[in-house]
């Protein structure tokens, strides 16, 4: 087999640098929604349940075809009060346990625990997606995460997650750029001078 820094120089080669690979191909949202008021029910229950989404669209699908499972709630008799972004609150190195239950024709519903080494919830869970996608050929939309939670290092039994845990570790600079001084710096150029615009 070929030795990591070529393949690392194929990728590369080809375009692939290593911010495609680790970028979350997944949000998380925060949707707020309930049933439409009617006179059997002037004041409906409002619920707010979070999911893992690319978009907003997909999200406030993902949320009713919750509702109709949990509460017998439709989208055509609700109204979704809110959807709006989840951040965390420090970008950090964590450790992610992930319960999650997927839907297959060979074995039906399937419930696991996978852990993830991650600096946001987002990122843990897309790439559980891409790993049940890759191992057990489970699409999108058969995949329901159950909860996420950040766990200690003591509790993680995963070795490509306890790997990252000792002391000392460094990465190699794959690609490394020299800022360029702020006299060099320049939006444009106008023909027939040398006058620039910095920024």
């Amino acid at each position: 087999g070929i030795n990591a820094e070529t393949w690392v120089q194929f990728l590369y080669f080809i375009g692939f640098t290593p911010s495609h690979m680790v970028r979350p191909h997944l949000k998380h949202y925060q949707v707020v929604g309930r049933e439409q008021p009617s006179e059997k029910n002037a004041n409906p229950t409002a619920f707010k349940l979070e999911v893992f989404a690319p978009n907003f669209v997909v999200a406030k699908s993902r949320f009713w075809k919750l509702m109709n499972d949990k509460n017998k709630v439709k989208s055509t008799h609700g109204d979704t009060l809110s959807v709006k972004v989840i951040k965390d609150r420090k970008i950090a190195a964590r450790n992610y346990s992930i319960n999650l239950v997927y839907y297959s024709q060979l074995c039906g519903y399937t419930y696991m625990t996978k852990e993830f080494r991650d600096v946001s919830k987002a990122g843990a869970v897309s790439q559980a997606y891409n790993d049940l996608a890759s191992r057990h050929r489970a699409r999108y939309t058969n995949v329901e995460i159950l909860s996420v939670k950040s766990i200690a290092n003591e509790q993680c039994r995963r070795a490509f997650v306890t790997q990252f845990h000792k002391e000392g570790l460094s990465f190699p600079i794959l690609q490394k750029k020299e800022k360029v001084a702020r006299k060099d710096r320049a939006i444009f150029v106008k023909k027939g001078t040398k006058r620039a615009v910095v920024q």
